[in-house]
């Protein structure tokens, strides 16, 4: 079931230990960028899923049209959107990281209080 993106708060990590209070059964958005080919990729960890769960991740290429061409290198570029959906109260770190060719390039946490 897709909310009515209306219904979602999209959230960002300006940065690290910024704090989002939201309600219960509301639905909050974090966008990302990753580009698999040069080896950049975003990954995110939640410290409670009895207060926040992943529900949902949606991507799209930003040039598909090349992605169409045999040979073709870099063309895999996307930007997503995580889903996440307040399931408990309490407080929970939402933590993402940006990674590079496999090493932690840097991180950030996003405490979020459910009331």
């Amino acid at each position: 079931m897709k909310p009515d993106e209306k219904e979602v708060r999209r959230i960002e990590c300006h940065r690290d230990g910024d704090s989002v209070r939201i309600g219960l059964d509301t639905v909050v958005s974090f966008e990302f960028h990753r580009h698999g080919s040069v080896g950049e990729n975003m990954e995110f960890e939640i410290g409670d899923e009895s207060i926040l769960r992943h529900v949902r991740t949606e991507t799209e290429y930003l040039y598909p049209e090349k992605m169409k061409y045999p040979g073709w290198t870099g063309g895999d570029a996307e930007k997503g959107t995580w889903f996440f959906k307040a399931v408990g109260t309490g407080t929970t770190k939402l933590t993402v990281s940006k990674i590079f060719r496999g090493t932690l390039e840097s991180e950030c946490t996003v405490e979020i209080v459910v009331e």
